[in-house]
């Protein structure tokens, strides 16, 4: 039952709470991480981080509450409210929520849930989110989406889909977000020369939390992106696992990823680039959205747009191509699909619940000290 108290107003300890809602793509692993391992202290004491990884079943709840049945309703809301509670009973003067995942969720359904369920849980609420210049968020996307095996499709087609779908397209979305909770809403650019001390955490620390007394210890994280090469590997993998659910091939990617993150990198390693028409085509459609967004979020100054013509300056004159065969030799590819072939018999073992085994190993490796 919902405890009618966390509609009234917050009491007058100065406590703040932060949501990080992303974007994806935007260094979150790294921010939840940190604040999971403790590797974070804040010279006023804290903060507090009520997980092990991520937050992004908040997703879930927030829709459930929405759209959802009325039991869907209930169960969401009573989840809500005990992530709340803990955060009360923890008295930290700073508290943090990391999900990327709210980033699909509607900025109103969002502030309902704040101020049905955490207003009591600390005097000072804002909302945090990161945006990635355009075009290293389409690429990094498209690498993500090809990990996890969602997609199989060329670069070009992911982009005309992107440009479709409208996805891309920041301005209308941040302006909802700064709707909904005004100047409680921050918004910073995922762009390194612009974080402070050049690092996603101490950035969210320095804006986000509005801390200037803080230490990171711990190691620094692993590189996330994957280069040409090791994503086709991942590709190779994913082609052998459609007949499983998305959820595992998702948490088989994210394995796959952090153990190549252990290893050194390949000899020569291929990063993943626009070719050049390609490149000018959506300089061209993302020109008008980087514009509007530096000027109604970062004072004028051409953040998004300057990288909109570095990624065009360094585009390559021809597309690459995404097949394992261009980059892996014949007896690499065999012995990757046999190993392939392997896992996805081991996975069709269903008394093992593999996502929460693969998402268990993540933690483990995580308490350790490993990327």
């Amino acid at each position: 039952k919902m405890d009618p108290a966390v509609l009234s107003p917050a009491a007058s300890a100065p406590r703040r709470l932060i949501f990080h809602i992303g974007d994806h793509k935007t260094g979150s692993t790294a921010i939840q991480y940190a604040f999971a391992r403790g590797t974070v202290r804040l010279n006023s004491g804290g903060p507090f981080y009520p997980g092990q990884l991520a937050h992004n079943y908040l997703r879930t709840h927030m829709k459930m509450l929405a759209k959802g049945s009325a039991d869907k309703q209930q169960d969401a809301g009573e989840a809500l409210h005990k992530l709340a509670r803990k955060i009360r009973k923890a008295g930290a003067g700073c508290s943090l929520i990391s999900a990327e995942a709210l980033e699909t969720v509607e900025p109103q359904s969002l502030r309902q849930a704040v101020d049905r369920f955490f207003i009591r849980s600390a005097d000072e609420i804002r909302v945090t989110a990161y945006v990635r210049p355009h075009l290293s968020r389409l690429l990094s996307s498209y690498t993500e989406q090809t990990k996890i095996g969602l997609t199989s499709e060329s670069l070009a087609d992911y982009a005309n889909r992107m440009l479709d779908t409208g996805k891309f397209r920041y301005h209308p979305r941040f302006c909802a977000w700064r709707s909904a909770f005004g100047e409680a809403f921050i918004l910073r650019p995922f762009v390194k020369a612009e974080l402070h001390r050049g690092d996603v955490v101490a950035d969210l620390l320095r804006y986000g939390f509005g801390e200037e007394g803080f230490e990171i210890t711990g190691p620094a994280p692993a590189n996330e992106s994957l280069c040409l090469q090791d994503l086709m590997r991942l590709k190779l993998l994913q082609s052998h696992m459609q007949q499983h659910p998305q959820a595992l091939r998702h948490a088989l990617g994210w394995e796959f990823a952090r153990l190549i993150g252990t290893l050194p990198p390949p000899a020569a390693p291929v990063k993943l680039q626009l070719h050049r028409k390609l490149a000018q085509r959506l300089h061209d459609a993302y020109l008008e959205d980087a514009r509007a967004m530096d000027h109604d979020f970062f004072g004028g100054d051409p953040l998004l747009e300057t990288e909109l013509d570095q990624v065009l300056k360094v585009s390559v004159e021809s597309p690459q191509k995404l097949d394992p065969a261009a980059h892996l030799e014949a007896e690499e590819i065999r012995s990757l699909t046999l190993m392939a072939q392997m896992v996805s018999g081991m996975l069709e073992n269903s008394s093992v619940n593999w996502v929460r085994r693969f998402r268990l190993q993540r933690i483990a490796a995580l308490k350790d000290g490993a990327p």
